[in-house]
């Protein structure tokens, strides 16, 4: 028994020296990131074709054809302005890919270019020196990825497959149409995270949640919806602004472009707070930048210089590096809310959703903060408890899991209101016997909190609210390591 206690201890140190060790990795590639600064996002697809931001799904693939296509008038462009990355839309919600993908015949292969558009993007952004990372929406609505599952999983991960090994080294890839579509359980955060990290190890993933470090390497704000880095940010981020009036190109785009102290000014606000700041440029149909997007790139390059003053990136907060998906949740009284309510129409982009009744919004993998000033509200869900003197939350991992943090969103856009500042958490085996693992305060912010603990296996962790300001509410709670 002796020996087996001293193994075991062995493991849960070999497992903590492990956790430190990415944890130490994941902050310098952070750090190296946001030493960047200045990017583009390129949303160049089907929609630039079509006149559509969100194109329809079933669009005939020949309508894709930049007769004039050039990726290094791109590049140089970019270099010009000083930038030093760039992001291009390898395949946006209708799931028009820009790269030859055997898991689809809705790709570049079946329209009129036969290029590779991918390739030419990588190859023409790095012969600039500029860093080529990419951008892949998770809700493909040509290829019926729409509410997950194992099938559509495999769909996703086998695209993942040809976009990280085919190219060369990419230092980022950013999801969209995940977090606020299907959620981060439906298709699985945990298992494309190691995807991804298996095939590039030095990889960051970011995501469009706007949700501080909660599953995501990278935070994104998503500066049309009105989302900026607060004053005080210290999460490694970066934030896109259109320079035109939409995300790809219009008809009338060329007379929409921004002065140049628009970008200046962004600029000198954004770089400062950890967070790189990209101008979005949508080339147009012939395949390259207006004239104009490259007279005010040209102007921004002559006048911005690169911030060397800033602090170095400080060391962020434990967060899981392993998320274990809790199988159900099970609570004391209360009611979910969807915002916003009402039909799928009137804001939100998740119709399904809508009718969620349970507990179980507290474990869906949504909580989109975005708010929209011309489109879908701030749309999250979560559970307000009920005014009774024993407020509580079970998770049922399904098995038997060894966990070390536990984790718990706020509901957003609150204020205050809502916020739980002391707790206890105990785990069971049977979900009878609970034995106490901590008991602790929060503090009163809306920030994402994750609580470490010695590593114990267990099946059920429960979750008591001691005290909070008014009646609790949560948008998303969750265990790992």
């Amino acid at each position: 028994m002796r020996k087996y206690r001293i193994t075991l201890i062995a493991l849960l140190l070999f497992g903590y020296v492990n956790n430190v060790i990415a944890q130490n990795n994941l902050h310098q590639l952070q750090s190296n990131f946001v030493d960047l600064q200045f990017g583009v996002m390129l949303h160049f697809n089907m929609g630039t074709f079509t006149d559509e931001e969100w194109a329809s799904p079933d669009h005939d693939p020949k309508q894709f054809n930049p007769t004039k296509l050039d990726c290094n008038q791109w590049a140089k462009a970019c270099k010009a302005a000083g930038m030093t990355y760039g992001i291009l839309t390898t395949k946006h919600h209708d799931g028009f890919c820009l790269w030859d993908s055997k898991r689809t015949e809705y790709d570049i292969a079946n329209s009129p270019v036969k290029k590779d558009v991918v390739a030419e993007y990588v190859n023409a952004f790095r012969s600039q020196g500029l860093k080529p990372c990419l951008y892949f929406s998770i809700w493909d609505r040509h290829n019926g990825v729409e509410n997950g599952g194992p099938k559509e999983e495999e769909f996703v991960m086998d695209q993942l497959t040809e976009l990280l090994t085919r190219y060369g080294e990419i230092p980022m890839i950013i999801f969209d149409g995940w977090n606020w579509k299907m959620g981060h359980q439906l298709i699985s955060y945990q298992r494309i995270y190691e995807h991804v990290k298996k095939l590039q190890p030095n990889c960051l993933i970011a995501e469009h949640n706007g949700n501080s470090s909660l599953q995501t390497d990278i935070v994104y704000y998503e500066g049309p919806k009105g989302v900026y880095p607060m004053g005080d940010n210290v999460y490694p981020s970066q934030m896109a602004l259109t320079l035109t009036n939409g995300w790809f190109w219009h008809p009338g785009a060329a007379q929409q472009v921004k002065p140049v102290n628009y970008t200046l000014d962004k600029l000198q606000r954004v770089v400062p707070l950890y967070c790189n700041y990209m101008i979005n440029i949508g080339p147009n149909r012939d395949g390259l930048f207006d004239e104009q997007v490259v007279a005010h790139l040209e102007a921004v390059g002559k006048i911005w210089k690169r911030r060397s003053e800033r602090l170095p990136l400080p060391i962020q907060p434990l967060i899981p590096q392993e998320y274990i998906t809790a199988k159900s949740i099970s609570s004391s009284n209360g009611q979910a809310f969807i915002e916003p309510a009402g039909p799928a129409n009137a804001g939100s982009p998740i119709a399904a959703l809508l009718n969620q009744k349970t507990a179980s919004v507290m474990i869906d993998g949504i909580s989109d903060l975005v708010g929209d000033r011309g489109g879908f509200g701030a749309f999250q869900t979560y559970w307000k408890f009920s005014p009774v003197k024993n407020r509580y939350l079970i998770l049922d991992l399904g098995t038997e899991h060894t966990v070390s943090k536990f984790y718990y969103l706020p509901a957003q856009l609150k204020g205050y209101s809502g916020i739980i500042t002391k707790y206890e958490l105990s785990a069971s085996t049977d979900n009878q016997t609970f034995q106490q693992i901590k008991v602790a305060n929060w503090k009163k912010t809306s920030d994402l909190k994750v609580t470490t603990f010695t590593p114990i296996k267990t099946r059920y962790i429960k979750l008591e609210i001691l005290e909070a300001i008014e009646e609790p509410m949560i948008s998303e709670v969750g265990v790992g390591n």
